[in-house]
């Protein structure tokens, strides 16, 4: 799915009316109903007093509209009218429309007395949207400060108030306890720091006609979505073997780092692939055996550390870096590796510590390789950035220029193709901040790369896996208590979830 910016949410605006021969008031209602649906989907409790905070705009009129529909349905509903500026003429038709069914509207002037709230009402806010141009200061944004602290469950209509929609944001932002955002996906729902101002976030779909085809030189961002990954899953055939399933080199662990060999490879088995044979220091052989059996072991002459690989190229994949630690002969060793190695590499956690020390050695990765750094990993590798905008448009730029493939490691995890594609996946919980976890996804990727998948599709569909699995296993088990080993063993799942439905 498209993420578009604000101008091409009004382009699409603009292109529903005309497509559907509507007003922009029937698409304000059209968004407004789809919304207020979904709210008292989550919130059915009528005797709950609720608060419309409405602005002069588009926004205002959607939040009129949805006072307006759960008037209707009998909740406690108000509005606090912001007289920020004139009221656009949707707006104020809108307003008249709610107060003739009964709904108080109060209006709120520059200089009055801040309002208080009851304790444990609804706030929703509708007072600024997509069409910010600059922060809210002054009296305004004393008064998103003031509904801040207030004892009350905030929830924004399509963004908080404050919020950019395309940009990092400044001066004063609602902070939603839920978003429920309209149409397409914007580009702030992503972004790290926005978290505390958006809460749980989710889409509220309504018809709108298709986004305009990008033009030429353009790159839309994507958003990852079931409807979009479960066609890359390849199916097997009756004949099939472990040769066709591929054999997958996975370098990884040192002394006391055993554990990060043992979930990579495990996960690496579990994505599907035929063999797997781990390359591990020598103090490791005897837990790599016992831990999992399926793993074939190549013991590194050095007791502790990786130090070569032999034949690198023989192998369907191969991955470097779960728990290798950063040892001198190391080092080495993984540039011996680059240069051996014809086809792709993935590379990940310590590789990429060795990396962001070497930086001359990145541009010597080769072409398509996959490259999986959290953010800290990221500013070693390709330098400080201001903001989560500016690290995306780096994540992109690095990718074109190197041919890599480059996931950046957050609670929407990134991936920059070669060709300048970002996409945004949106499976994964909190419960996955876990030790272990990455080098979970780093054994799944390279298990779809044996089997024979592009980079960027195996980078895909084993982010969004991975994801998956850990949804699966928080609701089975709760975020708290959550481990890599329990996303690893809820993998088979979530291939069954995603393959469900398909012909």
């Amino acid at each position: 799915m498209r993420i578009l910016t604000a101008e091409e949410h009004r382009q699409l605006d603009a292109a529903t009316i005309e497509q559907d021969g509507i007003t922009s008031l029937e698409l304000m209602e059209r968004a407004a109903t789809a919304w207020a649906k979904r709210f008292m989907q989550l919130y059915p409790d009528k005797d709950r007093e609720i608060v419309v905070l409405c602005g002069p705009g588009n926004n205002g009129g959607d939040g009129l509209v949805i006072a307006r529909l759960l008037r209707f349905e009998a909740y406690t509903v108000s509005v606090m009218w912001a007289e920020i500026a004139s009221g656009s003429d949707d707006n104020l038709t809108n307003r008249r429309r709610a107060r003739d069914i009964g709904v108080h509207i109060r209006t709120l002037s520059e200089g009055d007395a801040l309002p208080t709230f009851r304790r444990h009402s609804l706030v929703l806010d509708a007072l600024f949207g997509t069409g910010l141009s600059r922060p809210i200061e002054g009296y305004w944004g004393r008064l998103v400060e003031h509904v801040n602290e207030q004892p009350v469950t905030r929830v924004a209509v399509d963004l908080p108030s404050g919020l950019y929609a395309d940009r990092p944001s400044e001066g004063a932002i609602i902070r939603a306890h839920r978003t429920l955002s309209l149409g397409y996906p914007k580009l702030c729902l992503f972004a790290p720091s926005n978290t505390e101002f958006l809460g749980h976030w989710e889409l509220v779909r309504f018809r709108l006609a298709r986004p305009a085809e990008a033009t030429d030189g353009e790159v839309p961002n994507i958003m990852l979505s079931r409807a979009l990954v479960r066609p890359l899953l390849r199916e097997r055939s009756a004949n099939d073997h472990k040769g066709t399933f591929g054999h997958a080199l996975l370098i990884a662990g040192s002394y006391g780092k055993m554990g990060a060999a043992i979930i990579s490879a495990r996960a690496l088995l579990r994505a599907g692939a035929g063999l797997v044979t781990a390359h591990i220091p020598r103090v490791g052989y005897e837990i790599m055996q016992i831990g999992l059996p399926e793993a074939m072991c190549i013991v590194d002459d050095h007791r502790y550390h990786f130090t070569s690989a032999e034949g690198v190229s023989d192998y369907d994949a191969v991955a470097i870096g779960p728990g290798i630690g950063k040892d001198s002969a190391t080092q080495d060793g993984l540039f011996r590796l680059i240069e051996d190695r014809d086809g792709p590499l993935v590379v990940d956690a310590d590789a990429l510590n060795i990396l962001g020390e070497n930086p001359d050695w990145i541009a010597r990765l080769p072409k398509s390789s996959v490259l999986t750094p959290h953010p800290k990993e990221f500013e070693r590798l390709f330098g400080k950035t201001e903001n989560d905008f500016d690290r995306w448009k780096l994540q992109r730029a690095k990718a074109r220029e190197l041919g890599l493939v480059i996931l950046l490691k957050t609670g929407y995890t990134t991936i920059a193709d070669p060709s300048g594609q970002l996409y945004f996946n949106t499976t994964g919980n909190p419960g996955m901040g876990t030790g272990g976890t990455g080098d979970a996804l780093t054994g799944i990727i390279t298990g779809l790369l044996a089997q024979g998948y592009a980079s960027v599709d195996a980078a895909r569909l084993g982010v969004f896996l991975h994801g998956l699995s850990g949804d699966i296993a928080a609701r089975e088990l709760q975020q708290e208590s959550l481990l890599a080993e329990d996303v690893v063993s809820h993998l088979g799942r979530a291939f069954g979830k995603l393959k469900k439905g398909r012909q």
